[in-house]
């Protein structure tokens, strides 16, 4: 899995900046360039990973994967501006280094890009797209109209809808969409798995700075696993820690009725993999218990 996401990373940077070269007018393409730079291509890579572990032909679903890096990066893009972060991947955040106009013009222009990119695989594919840009877009107003907005509700929409749409467009450029149900339903855990992991690790960083006012998602986390009050490290990190157990295993029972032995074995390994990445980031070890 691993061997597989180095190498097709550099495939899918060359064939997202070719597209941007191909699509975008000569003086936005700096700016499109800065949006998409950087960041693991997580979402992309596992759209090509599914898409070649269910038909061995990763090469189906390129497009698709760049399409979709491109909506993850204009979501970063815009979620920056409301948040007002100044950095994002180890740099000044987009609308720092060139502006907020030119942020969101930029954006708006690569989100209808994105979708001509998937129309390649149909209708059901851009609708999927265009289904998670407004449910993205929702968990952002939910954020910023709504601050008691539940936790987890908003993962849902701004996290687990893209890992979601990862997984889909992967069996739609497969012809599978036999399995779209089903990886709706894990894609959803995938989301929560990811960013839990994500938010624990930037939880470790305010607790050990505590340099700045407490930051609204660990509002909502202490919250949402009922310790309003701000609780040592140690019990954090064991309260989420066993969320994160919870959550597998409800990842691993969403694919219960995949009759596929290989594809049910490393569907269960990738949560694994997902969250030990994240996790490393914060010298964190996950002690999964099944």
């Amino acid at each position: 899995m691993e061997a597989f996401f180095e190498d097709k990373k550099t495939l899918l940077d060359k064939k997202i900046s070719e597209l941007l070269e191909e699509h975008v007018e000569a003086n936005a393409i700096d700016v499109s360039k800065y949006i998409v730079e950087g960041g693991k291509r997580l979402r992309g890579l596992l759209t090509l990973f599914i898409t070649d572990v269910l038909v061995n032909d990763y090469n189906r679903a390129v497009r698709a994967a760049v399409a979709l890096e491109l909506v993850h990066s204009c979501s970063l893009a815009i979620d920056d501006i409301i948040d007002q972060d100044v950095k994002r991947r180890g740099r000044p955040s987009v609308w720092v280094a060139k502006g907020i106009s030119k942020t969101v013009l930029v954006s708006n222009l690569l989100i209808p890009i994105a979708i001509k990119e998937v129309s390649y695989l149909g209708t059901s594919a851009v609708k999927k797209v265009i289904e998670t840009w407004l449910k993205v877009t929702m968990g952002e107003i939910y954020d910023v109209f709504d601050e008691s907005s539940s936790y987890l509700k908003t993962i849902e929409y701004k996290t687990s809808s893209l890992f979601q749409l990862s997984l889909d467009l992967a069996v739609i450029a497969s012809n599978r969409e036999d399995l779209i149900n089903v990886f709706e339903r894990y894609g959803l855990y995938l989301g929560y798995l990811y960013q839990i992991s994500d938010d624990l690790v930037d939880a470790k960083k305010y607790i050990e700075n505590k340099n700045e006012e407490k930051p609204l998602f660990l509002i909502k986390m202490l919250n949402w696993l009922g310790a309003s009050n701000l609780i040592s490290w140690e019990e954090l990190k064991l309260m989420v820690f066993k969320k994160l157990n919870e959550f597998y295993n409800s990842a691993i029972t969403a694919i219960n009725g995949i009759n596929d032995k290989d594809l049910t074995l490393i569907l269960k390994e990738l949560p694994i993999y997902i969250v030990d990445k994240i996790l490393e980031e914060g010298n964190l070890k996950w002690n999964l218990v099944e």
